[in-house]
């Protein structure tokens, strides 16, 4: 079944070890419009900072609870490099990124 971006706006985020906050925008791929991160403000857990995990990353996804489940620990989300929603996401910022969680680049 196909969601329409408003609606998955908005849903619960977990990691492997407990909540980390809700979706609060999508980032897509200019090249091939494909969704390849989640913007994910961190509410109560990390007040006024906002995450992005990658679309690949997801564990599992419950639309009746409007969860999602990433397969991230909190301890790693919380060490995260810095997002800043007005800066461009470049190769060497992905590239950071994806080191740090120790998953395989897209790209390659």
């Amino acid at each position: 079944m196909l969601r329409s971006v408003r609606d998955v706006v908005g849903y619960g985020l977990s990691a492997t070890d407990g909540e980390i906050g809700e979706i609060a925008d999508l980032l897509v791929d200019d090249a091939d419009l494909k969704v390849r991160y989640l913007v994910i403000d961190t509410g109560r857990w990390l007040p006024g900072r906002q995450v992005i995990l990658s679309a690949a990353w997801i564990s599992s996804v419950e639309p009746a609870k409007r969860t999602v489940v990433m397969n991230i620990d909190t301890k790693r989300i919380k060490e995260a490099p810095a997002y800043d929603p007005g800066a461009v996401i470049d190769r060497g910022y992905e590239s950071r990124l994806h080191d740090h969680y120790r998953f395989p680049y897209y790209w390659i």
